[in-house]
């Protein structure tokens, strides 16, 4: 298939941002002239390209053209791109207001692999796994001793064996998980507050929950263990992300109480406070920083071998338990706890905080500060609403049942709950859940049943679980941008219009 000259894309080029995109083709440079041709190639002592030099006396220069075997490649197909709307260096051309704009196409997988469900159908491993056993290396001398020869009849084979001996097995390091303490609770309303799962409720002591958060089984959530100690009860996490300094959290766990945290990650070990619902400032917690020592890899597996990569987080720790004797009278020791069976559950985590803050003027090109400006605010929801149902449908955010019977109310102006135990806030949870355990997955190595595509549609789905949050909670200049600022369809502007009913 021939390629048009360079000549006849620019026509095409012109014609099109001339009819199409007026104030775009206004910003064009005019051409450059023959003589000031003749003279850049005199200056650089080069000859141009009979192509470069039809573009430069055409009109201005195009983009990076390096993945195209050639100038007249690159005009082709960008005029090719802006009559028939196809992607051109993975955006769209669109001809919005007199200006050419470009938008990311956008797919949304349907149906993506939930790894939720999939652990689902996983028992939870029952027995301890074999100890990781140390390699022999040939020089070995502690690890590999030839065994005796004893025994040996004249002209048989004699064969040298090994036998594993291996170096004393080091005494292992204190247990010192992050563990949370709530006045006057009960452990069963620690596991509630911190959002259990009931059907993974069960008493479990420590190296039970261990295990289970390392399998596919937990499906990379954390595992909560609750006890009571004199008036307190309290709660240690094994696996997932850290949760218990988390503001949200605090907020939860204070509410009508109050609480202290000692959480320990890496290199700082820290003691966080909250009464009645509210974090204390910053300045208050009680923080430890430690160098780290060594050159060994970390993980939990390196404490259960011996391995201290922060002694002095360590002895930090330590030091804060004997602190919450001595001003809370919680009397704590993690090892003697470890063993105990404690009632247990996988937790979903709670949502982080909305925080309100001003709307951008602009949403991908768009005068959103004009808009609601413009708009009454009642016809602005109604187009926001209907924005967000857009949203929802085409990031299949709608095929769960809370989020229909939300949209649903939305539409009708009825009040939506969303607070962190009702069903549609556990919906979004297990949304976050999900967009987890596949990144964390996808990262491992090791993937499983879950892909790339999986990734994208969870994440488009949490995405709009977003927006639709954002919606019942914050101003709806925010809303609106958080909703405008995820819609997939490339024609967003143009239903955004027929919400407004032409405004």
């Amino acid at each position: 298939m021939s390629i048009p000259a360079v000549e006849e894309s620019w026509a095409r080029i012109d014609a099109w941002l001339t009819r199409h995109a007026p104030v775009t083709h206004a910003t064009l440079r005019p051409p450059a002239s023959r003589a000031g041709v003749e003279a850049a190639e005199r200056t650089l002592g080069v000859a141009f390209h009979p192509d470069l030099v039809a573009s430069l006396l055409f009109g201005e220069d195009l983009l990076s053209y390096a993945q195209w075997p050639s100038l007249r490649h690159v005009l082709a197909d960008f005029a090719d791109a802006l009559e028939q709307a196809l992607p051109f260096l993975g955006r769209v051309p669109l001809a919005v207001d007199g200006k050419l704009l470009w938008e990311e196409q956008r797919t949304v997988p349907a149906d993506p692999v939930s790894p939720l469900s999939h652990a689902t159908a996983l028992a939870e491993p029952e027995s301890d796994p074999p100890f990781p056993q140390r390699p022999v290396f040939p020089n070995d001398t502690e690890s590999a001793v030839p065994a005796p020869a004893q025994g040996i009849a004249e002209g048989s084979t004699r064969r040298l064996f090994f036998v594993r001996t291996g170096r004393p097995r080091p005494e292992p390091l204190p247990d010192q998980p992050d563990v949370a303490f709530a006045a006057g609770l009960t452990p069963g309303e620690m596991l509630r507050r911190l959002g259990a799962i009931p059907a993974t409720v069960r008493p479990r002591d420590r190296r039970q929950a261990q295990r289970a958060v390392e399998s596919a089984w937990a499906a990379h959530r954390p595992l909560v263990r609750a006890g009571a100690v004199g008036g307190w009860a309290y709660a240690t996490i094994e696996g997932g992300v850290a949760q218990f300094a988390r503001p949200e959290v605090l907020r939860v766990l204070s509410a009508g109480t109050r609480v202290v945290v000692l959480t320990r990650q890496g290199p700082e070990v820290a003691l966080t406070f909250a009464e009645d619902g509210v974090p204390c400032p910053e300045e208050d917690t009680r923080r430890v920083m430690s160098p780290r020592e060594g050159n060994h890899a970390g993980g939990p597996w390196a404490r259960r071998l011996g391995v201290d990569l922060w002694p002095g987080s360590t002895a930090a720790y330590t030091g804060f338990l004997a602190v919450l004797e001595e001003e809370f009278g919680i009397v704590h020791d993690p090892d003697e706890e470890g063993p105990t069976e404690l009632t247990s559950a996988l937790v979903l985590p709670l949502l982080d905080d909305l925080r309100e803050r001003e709307p951008e003027a602009r949403v991908r090109d768009f005068d959103l500060a004009g808009l609601v400006e413009r708009t009454p605010p009642r016809r602005l929801r109604t187009a926001v609403a209907a924005q967000l149902a857009r949203l929802a449908a085409e990031t299949r955010l709608d095929t769960h049942p809370e989020v229909t019977e939300a949209l649903d109310r939305i539409r009708h102006g009825l009040p939506v709950d969303c607070d962190q135990d009702d069903p549609l806030a556990v919906r979004m949870r297990t949304l976050v859940a999900e967009v987890h355990a596949t990144r964390t997955m996808l990262s491992g190595g090791d993937s499983g049943p879950v892909s790339e595509e999986d990734l994208t549609a969870w994440v488009a789905r949490g995405d709009a679980a977003d927006a639709l949050r954002a919606f019942l909670r914050l101003p709806l200049p925010v809303a609106a941008e958080a909703v405008l600022q995820r819609r997939v369809s490339l024609h967003w502007r143009d239903e955004l219009a027929a919400d407004l009913g032409g405004t």
